[in-house]
């Protein structure tokens, strides 16, 4: 049979030719001939559309195929100038699938883009193509921009494809024509010795000794049928890929000669099956063409297998096939880890004494290592990429240290897997080959897991300083229970934490709302960014007898609250509140997660606690402990009395063997004065930072009068800081938007928080329009506020790329430090984080006088400044843009200290609107 496709054909000079189906771009090859790239590219889709009917439909045949070229000019940057950038692409305009479509519809595509869009009228092409270059590659570097450079050699050329169907014609009983139907194996099953005929299956390494047993049992006369037992990633599947390969390799001695391999699952046998004895008739056609042939069926996931087994609608396909396996008709070959094997077991004790069972243990040394080596060189010749050792290296080390429970090498190759997926999704030149370096692998890991990339790389020095200023800038006044928290971190850092139990295990004791939850909450944000990796319960809901199998199964068979969420997300912080309410069986649940890091859930699955930090809290003794009515300064000789009294109560509320196991019990002290002031300007920060505020450009001013007010107005030293929240709420939120929602489109530049008799009004006051200001008044002005802008946009990019914000914000850091070079001043990102910047460190950019709108984060921000001649400016100007310079003293900002005081550069709104103007334009180029 034949088939014929379009490809697109690129020359790459001095490289070769790129050849990819046209709208399927990942069908793609590579080779320095254009004919040994089209011969190559052929074998390829024939073996597809022998081995899958479904495939020929999946890429429809396009019709009417012309070519136009489209010539677009862009906008690039190069450092710090903006260079006009023309570029011609290639289009391909063809009919639409669909015969009933309008007429005159066409379908546009871009190929180098990757991207197909419908038109209604083709004279719109043009138009619509240069809309989304422009939406795709607005403001890129120049150097990305010619990955898309045109070499004058792009063609829409036909592919006949001459392939031998894997399926057979049969008359419908309806007439002459005819339906294409796939043989009773390809209906049910994959060939994998085909598929290793082809090369395009990994190999196995180190595994001789294996194979050698796997092939002896599969080959014995009776009880032939094997379940290869072992963790995820042990290479299990790259055995079975190994004895394919082996058995069409073999000569006429080999007992693995004229074998075959055909894999299957539960799902593909019941896929489309809608009646009664539909599943039994295909299962069926599958067992009369195994009996006809020496061929081995590989069942790949056994527990896969017996999820399709419904009792209540009677498929049972492990009962279905047991006969045949026991009457030797039927090899049968599995995979399973040891907790799918003893549910399968439970589940059908039958069908799993009819196996035998064969353990996988996982490679060591050199074995994995070059394992590992070979499955990159595969990975890197079909996605065109380079793995540097180092990366290698690399892999292996993160997933070894930080490990989710995939047994190596296969967290590796999966880890490598996706480092190729974050290069290959960057606008860069997708034909030449990418070196992916360590850091490459670094990065991938930090995405993945969300650790900050200072934790994970060994070559990044982590200051416990500023581990402990950066937690210090969420929780006040706690530092005993922080300082322990600091060292979990730089003992997992240093790979020094056991790696059979918890990240670590806390007990915080005290009264209520002095900063025990936001403690969890802090490190969660430390260790992985976001808050929302704490799983979080609440323990009163688990006090009835018997609700703590919640936690491990809601179903009988399911899964459970607790055990579901770890699965879902293994690295996280898990918090259970007020554990002295949970009942008994909450207690011996944690005697299991605390020993050895695992649980049991309902459906036999272990799920592993090795990646998470297990954080109890407890009110415990705080009824009972002897405190002032007022403040209890924490340096009192009081206060280690008071830590004392919590730990006693404790000791005689839980059982030894539960305490013996938490690795810190952490008795947090009363709030002092000074420290409920603290909370007290940080929550007002942090509401006043809310979005209706910066999106209306409000400024909200209030002095240490304000912040007393609402320190007696909502702190109770029975309740902690958390009354506080509600004061917030009712004496400055809500009198706030109700003066902006009586003032409708006239909303006032900014307000005032002022004290009025036993609560706080909102009085708006007037300001100088920013307009007004002289030149002696901007640069004065500048002056002023240089050093926070500087540092702000500069320490915000370096938290965007922290967390994994791309290379935007890595292009802002380069460029602000190119900036400051050329204007004889050095930039230091030092490896704690700290900035330290000498010489001239901070620009003000100023448009022209007159009002000008951009976009700035989610909101819009305003600005007209007046600017005189007799200024002092630096020469440059682009398009009506100055940069005024400010040469202070040389600086050293505090990186993480002033990121949590400012918070979200989009949420920055001190200052009449000019350094909102600094901020944003230097946050976005």
């Amino acid at each position: 049979m034949e088939r014929r496709f379009h490809v697109f054909v690129r020359r790459c000079s001095g490289l070769g030719y790129h050849v990819e189906v046209l709208g399927r771009s990942e069908l793609a090859t590579f080779a320095e001939d254009v004919d040994e790239a089209r011969a190559d590219l052929a074998k390829v889709l024939a073996r597809l559309l022998a081995r899958d009917p479904e495939f020929d439909r999946s890429v429809p045949p396009l019709r009417e195929v012309r070519i136009r070229r489209v010539e677009v000019n862009l906008r690039a940057l190069q450092g710090e100038r903006l260079l006009p950038f023309p570029l011609r692409l290639t289009v391909v305009v063809h009919a639409p699938y669909e015969d009933d479509a309008p007429e005159g519809s066409v379908v546009v595509r871009v190929p180098r883009l990757n991207v197909r869009r419908s038109l209604a009228n083709e004279a719109d092409t043009e138009a619509m193509v240069e809309e989304i270059v422009r939406q795709r590659l607005f403001m890129a570097d120049a150097s990305q921009l010619l990955a898309f450079a045109y070499d004058g050699d792009e063609t829409i050329e036909p592919l006949t494809v001459s392939f031998r169907a894997n399926f057979a014609t049969v008359d419908d009983g309806d007439g002459p024509a005819k339906k294409r139907k796939r043989s009773s194996l390809a209906e049910a099953c994959r060939d994998v010795t085909d598929e290793a005929r082809s090369q395009t299956l990994d190999r196995a390494f180190a595994r001789d000794e294996t194979l050698a047993t796997l092939t002896s049992v599969l080959t014995a006369r009776r009880n032939a049928s094997v379940v290869l037992v072992g963790p995820a990633g042990v290479g299990k599947s790259a055995i079975v890929n190994e004895l394919a390969y082996r058995m069409v390799e073999s000569d006429e001695a080999s007992p693995l000669h004229a074998m075959e391999l055909w894999a299957t699952s539960g799902a593909r046998l019941v896929a489309g099956m809608r009646y009664l004895g539909e599943w039994q008739a295909r299962v069926q056609r599958m067992l009369d063409a195994l009996k006809t042939r020496r061929a081995v069926l590989h069942i790949e996931d056994l527990s896969e297998l017996f999820g399709s087994a419904q009792s209540e609608s009677g498929m049972d396909i492990p009962g279905y096939l047991l006969p045949s396996i026991e009457a030797g008709e039927l090899v049968v070959l599995c995979e399973a880890s040891a907790e799918d094997l003893l549910r399968a077991e439970r589940t059908h004790p039958a069908f799993v004494r009819a196996l035998r069972a064969i353990t996988v243990a996982p490679l060591e040394g050199r074995a994995r290592k070059s394992a590992l080596e070979s499955v990159a060189a595969r990975i890197a010749r079909g996605k065109r990429v380079r793995f540097t050792d180092e990366s290698l290296v690399r892999a292996e080390d993160l997933c070894e240290r930080f490990g989710d429970g995939t047994a190596l090498p296969g967290a590796s190759v999966a880890l490598l897997r996706a480092a190729v997926s974050n290069a290959q999704s960057s606008v860069t030149d997708t034909n030449a080959p990418k070196a992916l370096t360590a850091e490459d692998v670094t990065r991938a890991f930090s995405e993945r897991t969300g650790y900050p990339r200072a934790l994970v790389d060994p070559t990044v020095r982590l200051d416990p300083d500023d581990v402990l200023a950066r937690l210090r800038a969420r929780v006040v006044g706690q530092d005993s229970a922080l300082m322990l928290l600091r060292d979990l971190v730089v003992t997992l850092k240093t790979g020094m934490s056991d790696p059979l139990r918890p990240l670590g295990s806390f007990l915080f004791l005290g009264p209520t709302g002095v900063g025990k939850t936001e403690s969890a909450l802090s490190l969660a944000h430390y260790l992985f960014g976001d808050d929302r990796r704490v799983a979080r319960f609440d323990m009163s809901e688990y006090a009835a007898p018997g609700s703590a199998q919640r936690l491990i199964s809601d179903s009988p068979g399911g899964q459970g609250s607790l055990t579901r969420r770890v699965r879902e997300q293994p690295f996280g912080v898990v918090l259970l509140d007020e554990i002295e309410k949970a009942d008994a069986g909450v207690h011996d649940l944690l005697l299991q997660i605390l020993g050895e890091g695992r649980l049991t859930d309902g459906s036999g699955r272990t799920v592993s606690f090795r990646n998470t930090v297990v954080v109890l809290t407890s009110n415990l003794g705080a009824d009972t402990v002897n405190r002032s009515m007022g403040f209890s300064p924490s340096s009192t000789p009081q206060s280690k009395d008071v830590a004392a009294h919590y730990v006693s109560a404790a000791a005689q509320f839980f059982r030894p063997e539960l305490l013996n196991r938490v690795d810190h019990i952490v008795a947090f002290s009363s709030l002092s004065e000074e420290t409920v002031h603290t909370i007290t300007r940080r929550a007002v920060e942090s509401a006043l930072g809310r979005e209706g505020l910066f999106r209306r450009g409000v400024k909200v001013r209030y002095d240490d009068a304000v912040l007393s007010a609402l320190v007696k107005l909502g702190y109770d030293p029975r309740y902690g800081a958390r009354p506080l929240k509600r004061a917030i709420e009712q004496w400055v939120i809500a009198p706030i938007a109700r003066v902006l929602a009586a003032r409708g489109a006239s909303t006032p530049r900014e307000v005032e928080l002022v004290v009025r008799g036993a609560g706080i009004a909102v009085a708006p006051t007037s300001t100088p329009e920013v307009s007004a200001m002289s030149a002696s008044d901007v640069r004065a002005e500048l002056h002023r506020r240089a050093e926070r802008l500087a540092a702000r946009s500069v320490l915000l990019a370096i938290e965007a790329v922290d967390a994994g914000a791309g290379s935007r914000a890595r292009w802002l850091i380069e460029r602000y430090a190119s900036w400051c070079e050329e204007h004889e001043a050095t930039v230091t990102i030092e490896p704690s984080g700290r900035l330290r910047v000498e010489g001239v460190i901070a620009a003000a950019i100023v448009f022209e006088e007159g009002t000008h709108e951009f976009e700035a984060g989610s909101g819009i921000a305003r600005v007209r400044v007046r600017v005189d001649e007799g200024v002092s400016r630096d020469a440059k100007s682009d398009g009506g843009v100055r940069l005024y310079t400010v040469v202070p003293e040389p600086a050293v900002w505090d990186v993480a200290t002033e990121l949590e005081r400012v918070g979200p550069w989009e949420r920055a709104v001190e200052g009449e609107g000019l350094d909102r103007f600094v901020l944003a334009r230097m946050a976005n180029g």
